[in-house]
């Protein structure tokens, strides 16, 4: 176990595997050694050259790590919440976690047609108001695409859709889909009927 390692066996660890070419893969080693081993992270705290290497990688990789914190976010196949994905890739700005928790919210409700945007919202710690909006709409609107006969009402309540502005666009949403699925029911008759004749 890498715990009962002597400190200088530890530093020798952090420096072979800060020193690879690749400095994300670095970064995402070292946080996990950090992340699951106590006397590793104290280590990165407590040698003020090792802990400035740290910093180093850590500031190098922030905009790849950003990206691919976005890129799992919004992965269908995706199952960590937005904090895990947050923790994961070290997205340690609070504008950038609230989006992350946001797209993973999203991501939710769209690969889950039975998750209302409350259990979404909460799962992955969206707070800004904003966000969660959006999330009660998409979730909405994915309810009446899914399902033509649900009504305006039933969606808007099921997912707590309190903003006036997203409530309309629903009802207008609604009503168009239920227009559209009556044209083609109207067709699939009309079709019925003229073959019956022709036959």
């Amino acid at each position: 176990m890498i715990g009962n390692l002597p400190n200088d066996t530890l530093t020798e660890v952090f420096r072979k595997v800060a020193n690879q070419a690749d400095k994300l893969a670095a970064f995402y080693e070292i946080n996990a050694l950090r992340s699951t081993n106590q006397r590793f992270r104290e280590l990165i705290e407590s040698d003020r050259t090792i802990r400035s290497e740290f910093r180093k990688i850590q500031q190098e990789t922030r905009p790849a790590r950003f990206a691919n914190a976005r890129i799992e976010a919004r992965n269908p196949a995706g199952t960590r919440t937005g904090n895990d994905i947050n923790t994961y890739h070290d997205v340690d700005v609070p504008d950038t976690q609230d989006r992350i928790k946001w797209l993973a919210a999203e991501r939710d409700i769209n690969a889950n047609p039975d998750m209302v945007a409350r259990t979404a919202i909460e799962r992955n710690d969206v707070v800004v108001p904003v966000a969660q909006d959006r999330i009660k709409w998409l979730a909405a609107e994915r309810d009446i695409n899914a399902n033509p006969d649900m009504v305006a009402r039933t969606a808007i309540e099921r997912n707590g859709v309190t903003d006036r502005f997203a409530q309309n666009r629903i009802m207008q949403h609604a009503a168009s889909v239920e227009a559209f699925s009556n044209a083609i029911r109207g067709l699939g008759e009309r079709f019925r009927q003229e073959g019956g004749r022709g036959r």
